[in-house]
C-alpha cells in the first residue's frame, strides 16, 4: 500500500514578513503553515508560530515574542504603514 502524500503549507496570500530581532540580530522570517524560520549566524530553526515550539534545526531557542510577531495571525487595520502597504516589513539597524 502507498503511502499517502504529505501534506503541503498553504501559501501566504502576500509577501512573507521578515525581522531582525534588535537585540541578538538573528533574522525572523515567516514561513507557510505559521512557521517561522530562524537564522543566527550558520545556525537555523524553524518554529510553530502559534505556540512558537521548536520545529526542525539545531537552532532549539529563539525569542518566543519575535516568533509570535513574524509568525502569527496578523490583526487586521494594525501595522505599520510601510508594512501595510507592501505587506512586509524589515527591520534594520
Amino acid at each position: 500500500m502507498a503511502d499517502a502524500p504529505a501534506e503541503t503549507a498553504p501559501a501566504l496570500n502576500r509577501p512573507p514578513r521578515k525581522k531582525r530581532h534588535p537585540l541578538s540580530g538573528a533574522i525572523y522570517e515567516e514561513l507557510p503553515g505559521n512557521r517561522v524560520r530562524v537564522t543566527k549566524g550558520e545556525s537555523w530553526g524553524i518554529f510553530d508560530g502559534f505556540t512558537t515550539r521548536h520545529i526542525e534545526g539545531p537552532l532549539t531557542y529563539a525569542d518566543p515574542h519575535m516568533i509570535i510577531w513574524v509568525g502569527g495571525k496578523p490583526v487586521e487595520g494594525l501595522g505599520h504603514r510601510a508594512e501595510r502597504a507592501r505587506g512586509i516589513e524589515i527591520v534594520h539597524d
